[in-house]
């Protein structure tokens, strides 16, 4: 098995308003650490919501909103104070959404450069699309059936069980 660097990691996902990030706004995060603790909220916007979000997003949503100021204590909260790494899937949109919600990339609790698993997958020979394709999961053993996707918190648990999971089937040199 290939060593993993680092243990400390909280594994993220959020759902936005919009892909557009001048537009959009932050609906929902799920974090899951490395050791199975979980967090989760949804956040309250005042914006437009693309169509497709409302199809695809909405229908998993609590509808239990909590204000920007209150995520940020529950991220501070549940992150703590070690500076883990923040590991998203594709991590472009909900790093720049998470920065956008503490109103600066130096203000949340994370260490100062996101992981993006996509990359992981690219640099180890890998399509860097291959969470969407059914045999990639198979490969793992997961079943990807379990999860909700585009939903937040089941989002950030697919990706940590898949990280471990794909860790096990590479080697080092």
């Amino acid at each position: 098995m290939a060593d993993i660097y680092s243990d400390n990691i909280v594994f993220l996902d959020t759902e936005f308003t919009n892909l557009d990030i001048r537009k959009g706004e932050l609906l929902s995060v799920g974090m899951v650490k490395a050791t199975g603790e979980e967090c989760y909220m949804e956040i309250a916007y005042t914006g437009e919501v693309h169509p497709w979000v409302e199809k695809h997003v909405f229908p998993y949503l609590k509808k239990e909103f909590i204000s920007q100021e209150e995520a940020r204590e529950k991220i501070r909260t549940f992150v703590g104070d070690g500076y883990p790494y923040m590991m998203a899937y594709v991590n472009q949109f909900d790093a720049v959404y998470l920065y956008d919600l503490f109103q600066s990339p130096k203000e949340h609790p994370f260490f100062w450069i996101p992981i993006d698993f996509a990359s992981i997958l690219f640099a180890r020979g890998y399509d860097p699309n291959s969470m969407g394709h059914h045999a990639f999961f198979e490969k793992l053993g997961i079943d990807k059936s379990v999860y909700n996707s585009h939903h937040a918190l089941d989002d950030a648990r697919m990706l940590k069980d898949v990280y471990y999971a794909f860790q096990k089937t590479i080697h080092t040199y």
